[in-house]
C-alpha cells in the first residue's frame, strides 16, 4: 500500500503519544520570569504544544470558544492536566494515546453554571453498546481508555466547573495564571478566582522560541519534505504555466510527502486567484510553506526559465551570497537587527548593487513564531537575541523591480551553542529549467 509516511515518522508519532513537544525546561524558565504559577490553555495549537494532542473539533470552529484545555503547573511539570468532554475524551483523546501521567477532568455539557462542585452522573459507556457483534479494535481501545477514569472523582457537569476543578487540583487557584482564551478568564472571574489571570499569548511564543529535541525532529521532518516538494515544482516550471497551476502542483507534491501545503509565493505573488503566466526568459522566486503535524517548513529558491537577464542573474547571486554570509555569522547573542546589517554589508563589499531584504524570523508551530511587541494594540517584531535551540529563517528576497523577475534564497537552520546548522539538506540556490 502506498503511504506518505517517511521511515522515521513512526518514531515521531510514538513520541507524541508519550509526551507533548513543549520544551518544559524552557517553559519553567519563562513561567518563573513572568511569575506565573502555571498556564491554562484552550487554543488548539497550545493544547497540542503542551500535550501532543490536536483537538480537531477546535480546528473547525473558528471564532467559537474551545472545548478542550491543557493545564501546566510550574510546580508539577511532570503532571499536565487535560479538561475535555466525556465524548471527546472517548472519541478523540483515547484514539491517539493512553497516558497515565496526565490528570484528566471531564465534563458533559459545554457552558458554565457556576457550580464547580457538581459531580458527574455515575460512570456509564459514552456510546450505546449493542453487543450484537464483537467490538472492533478501535472500540476496544476507546473503551479501555475510558474505563480507566470510571472511578475518578474528576467529572463535572459543565466545562466551567471542570476547568475550576482542574485548576484547584493542580494548585493553580491561588496564584498568577496565564491563559490564551477569554473564556478561561471569564470562568475564573465567575468563580471568584483569588489570583491574577494574565493574557499569555506572547508568553507562549516566548516558550516556543527555544525548542525541545522532539520539536527539532518534527521541524527537520517538515522541512525536508517541504524542500523536496518545492524543488519538484521548480523543476516542473515551463513558460506558459500559471501561478494557480503551480500552487496546485505544490499542494500535491507536499501531500505526496506527508505535508500539508499552506502557501506558495510565485514571483512575489501569493494570491490563490492569480492566473498570470510564467514567461520564457523570466527569473522567478518560489517561496513555499507547508506543515507536518503543525510544524512548518519554509524554503525559497530562484528559478531561471530560459536565459535570465544580467540584472536578474546578479540579483539571484546576491541573494544566495548574502544568505551564505549571514549563515556563517549566525550564533547565540546575535540580534535580529545585526543579521540584516551583516547581509547588507556582505553584498555591498562583494560589489552587488541589488536590493536584498534580510528578514529573520523564528519558525515552528507558526510561520513567524516569536513573541512580539504590542504598539497601540498592534503587534510588531522586537529585536530578538538568538538563543541555542531556536529554529531560524532569514528571508533573502530581491526587492528591485524591472530587472527581469524576482529572486529569493531561504533555508531553515538551528542555532547551536557556537553557530548554526541547517535542519534540511542544502541545495543549489538556482533551479534552471
Amino acid at each position: 500500500m502506498d503511504t506518505t509516511l517517511l521511515p522515521d515518522d513512526g518514531a515521531l508519532l510514538a513520541a507524541l503519544e508519550r509526551e507533548g513537544p513543549m520544551n518544559l525546561a524552557r517553559a519553567l524558565a519563562v513561567m518563573e520570569r513572568h511569575d506565573l504559577a502555571g498556564l491554562v490553555l484552550g487554543d488548539p495549537i497550545n493544547v497540542f504544544h503542551a500535550l501532543g494532542h490536536w483537538p480537531q473539533i477546535g480546528r473547525t470552529r473558528a471564532g467559537q470558544p474551545p472545548g478542550t484545555f491543557a493545564l501546566i503547573a510550574r510546580e508539577r511539570l511532570e503532571i499536565p492536566g487535560l479538561v475535555t468532554s466525556r465524548f471527546l475524551h472517548h472519541y478523540s483523546w483515547a484514539d491517539g494515546r493512553s497516558r497515565s501521567d496526565v490528570a484528566v477532568w471531564l465534563y458533559t455539557h459545554m457552558g458554565d453554571e457556576g457550580d464547580e462542585t457538581a459531580l458527574e452522573v455515575p460512570f456509564s459507556p459514552v456510546l450505546p453498546e449493542r453487543h450484537s457483534a464483537a467490538l472492533s479494535g478501535t472500540e476496544r481501545h476507546r473503551a479501555a481508555v475510558s474505563t480507566t477514569l470510571s472511578g475518578a472523582m474528576t467529572a463535572r457537569s459543565d466545562a466551567g466547573g471542570a476547568i475550576v476543578a482542574a485548576m484547584k487540583g493542580l494548585g493553580l487557584w491561588q496564584g498568577r495564571v496565564g491563559f490564551d482564551h477569554t473564556v478561561i478568564a471569564e470562568v475564573a472571574e465567575r468563580h471568584d478566582h483569588p489570583g491574577a489571570m494574565v493574557q499569555a499569548d506572547n508568553i507562549l511564543r516566548e516558550i516556543r522560541l527555544v525548542k525541545s529535541p522532539l520539536e527539532h525532529a518534527l521541524m527537520a521532518r517538515a522541512a525536508r519534505s517541504n524542500v523536496d516538494a518545492l524543488n519538484a515544482v521548480g523543476h516542473a516550471i515551463r513558460a506558459g504555466a500559471t501561478h494557480v497551476e503551480l500552487q496546485a502542483l505544490y499542494r500535491m507534491e507536499c501531500a505526496a510527502r506527508g505535508n500539508t501545503a499552506l502557501f506558495l509565493n510565485v514571483d512575489r505573488v501569493s494570491s490563490d486567484l492569480s492566473r498570470l503566466q510564467v514567461e520564457d526568459g523570466q527569473t522567478l522566486m518560489l517561496d513555499g510553506v507547508s506543515q507536518f503535524l503543525g510544524y512548518h517548513g519554509d524554503f525559497a529558491r530562484t528559478v531561471f526559465v530560459g536565459e535570465p537577464t544580467r540584472e536578474a542573474r546578479r540579483a539571484a547571486e546576491a541573494a544566495a551570497f548574502g544568505w551564505q554570509a549571514v549563515r556563517e555569522q549566525l550564533r547565540p547573542g546575535l540580534r535580529y537587527s545585526e543579521i540584516a546589517a551583516i547581509g547588507e554589508a556582505a553584498i555591498r563589499a562583494a560589489g552587488y548593487e541589488a536590493a536584498i531584504g534580510f528578514g529573520p524570523h523564528s519558525v515552528g508551530l507558526a510561520h513567524t513564531d516569536e513573541p512580539g511587541e504590542v504598539h497601540g494594540g498592534f503587534w510588531r517584531k522586537p529585536d530578538i537575541v538568538l538563543e541555542p535551540g531556536m529554529i531560524l529563517s532569514v528571508d533573502c528576497p530581491t526587492l528591485d523591480t524591472g530587472i527581469g523577475g524576482s529572486a529569493h534564497c531561504e533555508d531553515l537552520v538551528r542555532i547551536t551553542e557556537t553557530g548554526c546548522e541547517p535542519i534540511h539538506p542544502l541545495h543549489d540556490p538556482v533551479i534552471i529549467v
